[in-house]
């Protein structure tokens, strides 16, 4: 009896669920390389120049909507990319605790005959301020390497993949 019970619980929960949405890609070939969904934030630029920035509000056939307005796959132009926050240089505390911890490292190769001074010195910095170093300076050099918008067209193409059911558009 309660098997029976929790079965006509799902047989009338199961219309208004919806397992998914749908789908805009942007694939280079068959490989996908941005896979969006509805709620997140996109900006686009139309072959016409205008920019739309907003929130994904859905899709129908090979129309997304953004804020409520629609837009053709066709003519969407770039797919801008949403730009990454820069990491702060740390502190001076934390560059403090860094040196102190170079000069430690330094201190107990030294007494442990294991390098000279002068060495033992350059060993501790490079470990301490090494990583930071790489960690900033290798940060800054991939944010000028990496991919800023992908321009529909040439190598990328637009995918809009509609999963939602015929009668239950919320738009």
């Amino acid at each position: 009896m309660r098997a029976l019970k929790l079965f006509l619980l799902f047989l009338l929960i199961a219309p208004i669920c919806s397992s998914q949405t749908g789908y805009l890609f942007v694939k280079k070939g068959i490989k996908k390389v941005l896979a969006l969904t509805l709620g997140d934030p996109i900006h686009v630029k139309t072959k016409t120049g205008l920019h739309l920035q907003g929130t994904i509000t859905g899709f129908r056939n090979d129309t997304v909507f953004i804020d409520r307005q629609p837009l053709k796959e066709s003519n969407i132009r770039f797919v801008i990319l949403k730009e990454r926050p820069k990491k702060k240089f740390p502190d001076t505390k934390t560059v403090l605790a860094i040196a102190a911890g170079s000069a430690l490292t330094a201190a107990g190769l030294t007494l442990s005959k294991q390098l000279d001074p002068g060495p033992a010195a350059l060993t501790g910095l490079v470990i301490g301020f090494g990583p930071l170093t790489i960690k900033h300076f290798g940060g800054r050099l991939l944010r000028a390497i990496l991919r800023k918008k992908y321009t529909i067209g040439k190598r990328f193409r637009v995918q809009i993949l509609d999963l939602s059911i015929p009668g239950m558009r919320g738009f």
